[in-house]
């Protein structure tokens, strides 16, 4: 999602009373049209612009029409009208046009194509200084320039026609577009709205507005968000909730509590004990669903000892990542051989990980972990004794799991390499602050696609996009793939443009070193229906019913 970027490698800690945990949610009506759910922390804002938290993105997704949305049906993915009622492009896919449809704002307003350009062309507009730019700069007519101050937004390929037709003209065909506009980058906002309100907009339930199938009823800070349906939506026939209830719980226990009690209708947990209690629940159903998500390890290579792509080579091939998905996360993760996480698919072809050998794997075959340590220490003059070596590990929580799964890296790489990690445990404020000044030597974070193709994942190491990822590493040879990508209309040869890319990224940059690819294991009780399965699909909870509670 963003971009769904995970702050800290787990949500600290806190003690709720199950009573926070929806202990006086409606149940009088047996198979009421009332969903129980939970955030695990507050959102950060509702203004699509300037937010890109995953707890947002699920509001949002809620309560914006976006132009299209990717629904499941029958098992299968498909691309619908949302927002746009049609859309078509010229022959060569650089122009699309897209015919907005009869909606309203929740304040009675009517929605038009203004409302989706100026969501657009404010995310691009270097003053609002929006983290999701990246989704369409690229992409969009003059988005980079606009993005790097070289040309005003007036010359943004982005056209309002009338009221009920926008256009949007490409720098070249772009094979993936289609998936874009379902991202923040292209939701609508209404600009009296947002500057009425400015910087405190999307940050009250009355300092904002939707126009999806729910609007906000009740906003209690830190405590709980209350959607209901909108009368008013254009689709609302075919939206069954009345209600839905996010509480705002950031304790695991509680979490698994109140879904065991029935306070909750969904949860999930990647905790071995609750699944095998879930797994016992006789009215509760199991979703066992691979992430485009990634838990992962980089390194400044600005960096004097990181500088050296041997030793780099070194960190990421020591990890075994076998025993850490089994140690550390109880299998519950999938070990991670590879960058483009699995579930990201190309379109026609499917599954870009069952299309091209894992990167890591191949590496494996060649090149031995220790040879290449004490190679790269060498070429630095470091001698030949990895005991002198101290790594500082920056992590970006305080949490007793952080600090066990610390504690495991430091055992692990002083057997396998015989290296000293220095463990530096950070708040996520904190940790953020040193890498992207770039005072930190290696850390960890998890990164989730934010639309489905591997380019979400792959493009944030060209040079363009490189602080979102503060590695420093920069190659012409990779952006120039990922261009060329970008372009291609061919899916087959698309998929083999990634496939050199990602070749490129680890034998020549190696900045990165994936550990596991997430999976969740969720629960929801047997009379909640048509729960999305598929984490890139965008419907959220249009289509979700009760039945039988």
């Amino acid at each position: 999602m963003k971009r769904k970027l995970v702050a800290a490698l787990l949500t600290v800690a806190m003690t709720l009373s199950l009573t926070a945990c929806g202990g006086e949610k409606e149940n009088s009506a047996d198979g009421g049209q009332y969903y129980n759910i939970y955030l695990q922390t507050e959102p950060s804002t509702l203004d699509s612009i300037k937010g890109n938290d995953n707890y947002s993105w699920k509001i949002l997704m809620n309560t914006m029409e976006p132009l299209t949305r990717l629904a499941e049906k029958d098992g299968e993915q498909v691309r619908e009208a949302a927002g746009a009622e049609s859309w078509e492009s010229n022959d060569d896919g650089t122009v699309w046009t897209f015919k907005i449809r009869d909606n309203k704002w929740t304040d009675g307003k009517a929605v038009t194509a203004a409302d989706y350009a100026y969501g657009i062309i404010q995310t691009l507009n270097p003053d609002a200084g929006s983290p999701n730019s990246f989704f369409t700069a690229s992409y969009i007519k003059n988005g980079s320039k606009v993005v790097n101050g070289e040309a005003s937004v007036d010359e943004l390929g982005v056209k309002v026609v009338d009221d009920k037709t926008l256009e949007i003209t490409l720098e070249a065909p772009t094979p993936y577009f289609m998936s874009l506009t379902d991202t923040r980058a292209c939701y609508p906002v209404r600009q009296d709205i947002a500057e009425e309100y400015g910087e405190t907009y999307g940050s009250e339930a009355d300092k904002y507005v939707g126009n999806g199938p729910f609007k906000i009823e009740s906003w209690k800070h830190n405590s709980e968000i209350t959607l209901v349906k909108n009368e008013d939506y254009w689709d609302a026939e075919n939206v069954k909730l009345d209600k839905v209830n996010y509480s705002i719980i950031n304790d695991e226990t509680a979490v698994f509590n109140s879904f065991d009690s029935g306070q909750l209708d969904w949860c999930s947990t990647g905790s071995e004990e609750w699944v095998d209690r879930f797994d016992k629940k006789e009215n509760a159903e199991r979703v066992d669903a691979v992430m485009p998500s990634m838990r992962f390890d980089f390194f400044n290579v600005n960096d004097e000892l990181f500088s050296n792509l041997n030793i780099r080579k070194a960190f990421v091939l020591a990890v075994d990542r076998e025993d850490m998905a089994k140690t550390i996360y109880q299998d519950m993760h999938i070990p991670a051989y590879w960058w483009v996480p699995q579930a990201v698919s190309t379109g026609e072809n499917g599954d870009y990980r069952e299309q091209v050998e894992a990167p890591i794997e191949k590496m494996a075959k060649e090149e031995d972990a220790k040879e290449l340590l004490l190679k790269g220490m060498e070429e630095l003059g470091l001698g030949n004794d990895p005991s002198k070596i101290t790594v500082k590990y920056s992590l970006s929580a305080t949490t007793q799991w952080a600090r066990n799964y610390g504690e495991y890296v430091q055992q692990k790489y002083k057997e396998l390499l015989g290296v000293n990690i220095e463990l530096d445990f950070n708040e996520w404020s904190a940790f953020q602050q040193k890498t992207n000044s770039g005072e930190y030597q290696m850390g960890n974070m998890i990164w989730s696609t934010d639309y489905d193709d591997p380019m979400s994942m792959i493009s944030l190491f060209t040079t363009e996009n490189s602080s979102n990822i503060p590695t420093g590493w920069s190659n012409e040879d990779f952006d120039a793939l990922i261009a060329q990508a970008g372009r291609e209309m061919d899916e087959s040869k698309r998929v083999e443009l990634y496939h050199q890319a990602e070749e490129i990224l680890f034998n020549e940059g190696c900045n990165i070193c994936p550990l596991v690819n997430e999976m969740e294991h969720s629960f929801h009780y047997n009379y909640v229906k048509n729960l999305n399965k598929k984490f890139t699909s965008t419907s959220g909870l249009k289509y979700v019913y009760i039945e039988g509670r």
